[in-house]
């Protein structure tokens, strides 16, 4: 009896290794890689006329084949994407993080199971509308908003049209050469992060450039709603870059295309949103750069702007 409880003790203990260090080595590998692999940004979808992009001018090709002579080096991934910088520094390229949109893999190994696979169908519904979200929103980046967010290209669909590879590495410096004709990508230029930017500004004491760049922020988001377009995403600090004191849109992954965003009060309430913890960030760091935001705004705004309250985005 004792020699039985010992050996399944021992077997129970052995099991117990065997998973801790299974998941010991997968952690560790999503360590040194942060999840990367190709199967991670590659799908089979078919391809879908609603994410075709307006043609390329001679120009914009010419600058695209330029761009896609360079490699590009792992840089980091957002919650959409891995993220890749070209050689000379100026451009990244953004791969769907396809992972992200796909269910969990025990559903599809119980997925024979009728209740498994209702669940599973109903995720994929979701998670393909999530994605196409994404999909929609890069389009009218690249289409319409070209200047406010560095985007020079977007590849939404598997069309044979680029006939080319680009070399990238990941970040353990494994070199990769991929066809991207089948692969979903977004190439955009490469911005320093606005709070980076003020803040290496007001340590030059260049007040007058800091106010110059809130200046062209509001401007870029009024003229924005004025055309019917406004990003869904209020996490300006995060989602906001600066490319020669110009700003610039990073995260273009929830633009949208709105008629009534062109109304001044739906457009006023926008851009309070948009700004209310960045002016937080500024009242801590740089308290007379907030009071400077709050009066811009009260001349974009008018009397209203006095009354505003913030409300959390409820997603």
């Amino acid at each position: 009896m004792c020699y039985f409880f010992s050996k399944h003790v021992k077997q129970f203990f052995l099991f117990l290794v065997l998973i801790g260090s299974i998941y010991a080595g997968a952690r560790l590998y999503y360590f040194y890689t942060d999840g990367f692999s190709i199967s991670n940004i590659s799908t089979a979808f078919d391809a879908d006329p609603r994410w075709d992009v307006h043609p390329l001018a001679a120009t914009e090709q010419d600058r695209l084949n330029s761009l896609l002579n360079q490699s590009f080096h792992y840089l980091g991934k957002g919650c959409q994407s891995y993220v890749f910088l070209s050689d000379d520094g100026n451009f990244v390229v953004k791969f769907f993080k396809y992972q992200r949109y796909r269910p969990k893999p025990w559903v599809d190994w119980f997925s024979f199971i009728p209740l498994v696979e209702a669940y599973r169908q109903d995720k994929l519904q979701k998670k393909r509308k999530k994605l196409e979200r994404v999909y929609a929103s890069w389009k009218l980046a690249f289409d319409h908003l070209q200047p406010e967010s560095g985007v020079v290209y977007a590849h939404l669909n598997n069309h044979q049209e680029l006939n080319r590879t680009l070399t990238i590495f990941d970040k353990m410096g494994y070199a990769y050469d991929l066809e991207l004709d089948p692969l979903q990508f977004l190439i955009q230029r490469k911005a320093t992060m606005i709070c980076d930017q003020i803040e290496s500004l007001m340590s030059q004491s260049k007040i007058a450039e800091v106010k110059d760049l809130l200046d062209r922020l509001l401007a870029m988001m009024v003229a924005e709603h004025a055309r019917g377009f406004v990003d869904e995403d209020h996490a300006l600090m995060q989602n906001t870059g600066v490319i020669d004191n110009e700003p610039i849109h990073i995260d273009v992954g929830l633009f949208s295309s709105r008629e009534d965003v062109k109304n001044l009060a739906v457009s006023h309430q926008e851009l309070f949103k948009k700004t209310y913890k960045f002016k937080i960030w500024l009242q801590e760091q740089y308290a007379d750069l907030a009071v400077y935001l709050d009066q811009k705004l009260y001349a974009i705004i008018g009397e209203e702007f006095l009354t505003m309250h913030f409300v959390e985005d409820q997603h």
